[in-house]
C-alpha cells in the first residue's frame, strides 16, 4: 500500500466529474479509431463490432465517442445496416475492405456525433455516431497496392533447367 496523501476541494471534484458525465455536443469531429473489439450479442445469436473514436482536435480533444456495428443478426435489415456503416467507415479512411479489427486505429476522419435520448428515461443521454467521412481538403489514405511479383528470365524455363 503507496501512501498519497493527496486532497481535492469541492470545487476540483465537481469540475472534474461534470464534463465526463455530460455527453459530447452533437457535430463534426475529427477522431480516429483507438479501440475495437468484437463482441457477442446478449442473445448470443449474433455479435458486432465495438468501436472507441478518440476525438483529435478542439475543446474536446482527449474524448472517447463508442460505436457498435453489426456483423452478424439472425434479422437481416440489421446485417445490411451494419454492412452499409461499415462501407461508409471503410470509405472514410481510403480501404475497400479488412481483415483485422486493427486496421482501422490511427487513421482521423471526421464524424458526426449526436446525442440520443431514452425514451424510457430509464438511462442518461449517450452519444452516437450518425456518419463517417474523410476529413476536408484531404484525400483518404489510399489502400496499399501489393507490388507485382518480379519475374527474372529463369522463370520462363522448365524447373528442370532453372539449376
Amino acid at each position: 500500500m503507496a501512501l498519497l496523501n493527496i486532497q481535492f476541494s469541492q470545487e476540483e471534484l465537481q469540475q472534474a466529474t461534470a464534463d465526463d458525465v455530460a455527453p459530447t455536443p452533437a457535430g463534426i469531429y475529427t477522431a480516429e479509431i483507438t479501440r475495437s473489439e468484437v463482441k457477442d450479442t446478449r442473445a448470443g445469436t449474433g455479435n458486432y463490432l465495438s468501436l472507441g473514436f478518440k476525438i483529435l482536435e478542439g475543446q474536446y480533444a482527449g474524448r472517447i465517442v463508442f460505436h457498435n456495428i453489426n456483423l452478424k443478426n439472425p434479422n437481416d435489415i440489421a446485417v445490411q445496416i451494419g454492412r452499409k456503416e461499415l462501407a461508409k467507415l471503410l470509405q472514410a479512411i481510403g480501404r475497400t475492405g479488412v481483415q483485422e479489427s486493427s486496421e482501422l486505429h490511427g487513421i482521423p476522419m471526421q464524424i458526426k456525433v449526436a446525442i440520443e435520448i431514452d425514451k424510457t428515461g430509464q438511462y442518461e443521454p449517450s452519444n452516437s455516431i450518425k456518419n463517417f467521412a474523410p476529413l476536408k481538403g484531404s484525400r483518404p489514405q489510399a489502400q496499399p497496392q501489393q507490388a507485382a511479383p518480379v519475374q527474372s528470365a529463369q522463370d520462363d524455363l522448365p524447373p528442370w533447367q532453372r539449376g
